[in-house]
């Protein structure tokens, strides 16, 4: 009695159903929070009118299903299913408390679609003009639209549109270039590396289906080139040339047998860049041989084709071989790089993979040598952590056990060298200490005397000779401060040659030289300046001078200019 009923079913009430089964199957639809089933909702229940007993329950959830639909409409407008959304909008009855709201937004969704096409448009016709940079001019109107699809989605499509068209033009204007010096000078190198720029152009792009008509006969002639060079012997250049050319533009049954020969040669060549051999170079060992067993036994490549596949064949089973004692190695335990190593030698010295084989072996040997001095270098390192210098001794001690030649080698002497450095830091940092308490009392010689006693190639070396640069700059200022200071007191009195002349005191490489020859450049400009102003005095007395006015001045008279004064 006080359960309730349970739904009808909703697939059938269409035609069967009451109204009240009908209102709760449009409530259970709309649980899936789809536009088209709050739409569907909506419809099932619109018809009521006012004299029906379910007319202000339906309106009531008709208007609270309107409000949930606009988000979603809104959410496929962004995701560019325009219109979708305006269709379903155009369903909503006017009766709805929000179809304003829906009139509205599809004015605005309608106008911003015509909007965002009318700039797509014109961007493709730009794009078709090969006006790239008005193309991305006119895309940018695209970031001010209101919708992700124009913003996001639409712009980044349009964008690498006109990257791949400019691309592909770009490339085929380049491969045209090279046919046409190749035509000129007639080396057809160039024809070659034409088909092979060729092969970067988007399949998509209006440069490729305006190239295919030139590509093909590039190709035609390329091929013709490799049959000429294929019968004179030059098979190398035969090889070289035809696998510039795309697979699928031999037309012949030879044409088809040189390029299955010359991209299998490719195949057969892509070694990678790894050390140890790969599931990819087998996989293109394997690929190249199969190649070349689809070379018809009339074909008059077929001999050649098959004396490559057994030297291919050959280097296939070594490399399978590798790739197992690989395998092995990876295990990373001495037993297996010993078995790898013994697997690897089995390949002998006429073998294809020989130096591949020897390589791998002394990769292997190292890191035999890698796990039996490891634990040398970690008692090293545990015993210089205690600090002290008999440690760090002990702990040189312990490193020098590694021999010349092994693999840690040269980590273990960077360990000796920093230890070293430590024992040194610690010898010496007393004198540096010692040092520094002179120069912050004052005593500045003793501090230089003082860390000069650091020896060169000492870990504090460098640091000590920096200190007696400071301290010596320190000492040359005091000195030669109160020099300058009384140069410039001449200076300000107007005696610029005794102010020149008591500054010229301070030697080159002194501290304050720059700044005593500075001063010396001005004082003599000055001097200068008031020479030229009293040189018409010159012919009323031919033995003025300023060094005259200078003995006459009562400044030496006064014996203010006097050395024992300072």
């Amino acid at each position: 009695m006080t359960r309730n009923p349970p739904l009808p079913n909703c697939n059938q009430i269409l035609s069967i159903g009451t109204d009240r089964e009908r209102l709760l199957c449009a409530q259970a639809s709309v649980q899936s929070g789809s536009a088209q089933a709050l739409v569907a909702a909506i419809e099932m229940v619109e018809p009521w009118q006012e004299s029906h007993p379910e007319y202000e329950e339906a309106s009531r959830l008709m208007n609270r299903w309107a409000k949930a639909l606009l988000p979603e409409l809104e959410r496929m407008v962004q995701r560019g299913e325009v219109t979708r959304a305006i269709a379903l909008a155009r369903r909503i009855p006017r009766r709805v408390d929000v179809y304003p709201r829906f009139k509205s937004a599809i004015a605005t969704w309608d106008k911003e679609w015509s909007a965002g096409k009318e700039i797509e448009s014109t961007v493709e016709q730009k794009i078709a003009a090969q006006n790239w940079s008005g193309a991305r001019r006119d895309l940018q109107r695209l970031k001010v639209m209101n919708s992700n699809y124009w913003v996001l989605t639409r712009y980044g499509q349009l964008e690498a549109r006109i990257d791949r068209e400019e691309d592909g033009r770009r490339l085929l204007e380049k491969a045209r270039t090279l046919v046409a010096q190749s035509e000129k000078t007639g080396n057809l190198d160039k024809l070659g590396e034409a088909l092979a720029i060729i092969e970067a152009i988007n399949l998509e792009t209006a440069a490729w289906k305006e190239a295919k008509p030139d590509i093909n006969q590039w190709a035609e002639r390329a091929l013709q080139y490799s049959f000429q060079k294929w019968e004179e012997e030059d098979i190398e250049a035969a090889i070289k040339i035809v696998q510039r050319v795309p697979p699928d533009l031999a037309v012949t049954t030879e044409a088809k047998d040189l390029l299955h020969f010359g991209h299998a040669q490719r195949l057969a060549s892509n070694q990678g860049d790894r050390l140890a051999p790969t599931y990819g170079q087998i996989y293109n060992l394997l690929e190249a041989i199969q190649a070349v067993q689809r070379i018809s036994t009339t074909s008059p490549f077929y001999l050649e084709a098959q004396d490559s596949a057994a030297k291919w064949q050959q280097k296939l089973d070594d490399i399978v071989k590798l790739h197992s004692a690989n395998a092995l190695a990876e295990i990373g335990r001495k037993a297996t790089y010993r078995m790898a190593i013994a697997k690897a030698e089995q390949i002998t010295q006429e073998r294809p993979q020989r130096i591949q084989a020897q390589t791998l072996v002394s990769h292997w040997e190292k890191e035999i040598q890698r796990i039996e001095d490891r634990p040398i270098l970690d008692a090293a390192v545990q015993i210089a952590t205690k600090g002290d210098k008999d440690n760090l001794r002990q702990a040189i001690a312990q490193a020098q056990k590694v021999e010349q030649g092994r693999a840690l080698r040269i980590e273990g002497q960077t360990y000796i060298a920093e230890w070293q450095d430590r024992i040194e830091i610690i010898e010496d940092q007393p004198l540096m200490d010692q040092a520094q308490k002179l120069a912050d009392s004052g005593k500045l010689k003793a501090a230089i005397a003082q860390a000069k006693k650091v020896k060169e190639g000492r870990a504090l070396y460098d640091t000590a000779q920096a200190a007696v640069s400071e301290w010596t700059t320190e000492i040359e200022i005091i000195e030669d401060r109160p020099i300058l200071t009384r140069a410039e007191n001449l200076a300000a009195i107007g005696h610029f040659s005794a102010a020149i002349e008591e500054a010229y005191q301070i030697a080159p490489g002194r501290a304050l030289y720059s700044e005593a020859r500075s001063s010396i450049a001005i004082w003599e400009d000055e001097r200068a300046y008031i020479w030229s102003l009293e040189e018409p005095a010159e012919e009323y007395d031919d033995d003025y001078s300023e060094d005259s006015y200078y003995e006459e001045d009562s400044y030496y008279d006064d014996g203010y200019y006097d050395d024992d004064s300072w």
